[in-house]
């Protein structure tokens, strides 16, 4: 005959066996997900620091777009080393040749399919894109330009504001790119 404890006992043998798969499957899955967590929040970390790299390159591009800017309205030719300036970007920055887009493309540029600067930043591709949008006389505004209110100096009455819209674009290997657009204004 056999022992009641005895035969409870060998009923409930499977339960354990059961019990510890079910643990192990629970720690797998725990696992597998806290792994899966880390490599999202590695990449996360890596796109944001690209997307900062690339902005800073874009951005980056804005005082050379200033000083060849300023060099052309002023007449001065500097070498820039690394970068090469469209023929026509003379045209586009001194409004020259308005109604021939050939030697003026003004808005038909862009960064990417026609640039008027282009060269290298940090070892980097950069494009710049300029274009002249506004030109107007400045009258009297001393207060604003800090001279010129009896029409002598900058800001006076044979001053000219002109405005223009610079769009840098800054691109990095894994097809990072950005793009910055601003509006500079220049007081002859």
């Amino acid at each position: 005959m056999t022992d009641p404890i005895e035969k409870s006992t060998f009923k409930e043998r499977g339960a354990l066996v059961i019990t510890a798969l079910v643990i192990m499957l629970s720690l797998l899955v725990l696992g597998s997900l806290t792994t899966m967590i880390v490599v999202t929040e590695g990449n996360i970390s890596r796109n944001h620091k690209m997307a900062k790299h690339v902005f800073y390159l874009a951005d980056g591009g804005y005082p050379l777009a200033v000083r060849v800017i300023e060099d052309m309205t002023r007449g001065t030719s500097i070498p820039y080393p690394g970068f090469t300036i469209a023929e026509n970007l003379k045209n586009e920055v001194m409004d020259y040749h308005q109604d021939n887009t050939s030697l003026n493309d003004r808005h038909l540029d862009s960064p990417r399919n026609a640039p008027d600067i282009k060269g290298t930043l940090w070892g980097q591709a950069v494009q710049i894109d300029i274009d002249r949008t506004h030109t107007a006389f400045v009258y009297g505004g001393s207060a604003e330009f800090a001279s010129g209110g009896e029409g002598i100096g900058f800001g006076g009455g044979a001053s000219k504001k002109l405005l223009f819209e610079i769009t840098t674009e800054g691109s990095i290997q894994g097809s990072a790119c950005a793009n910055v657009v601003t509006v500079y204004r220049s007081v002859l």
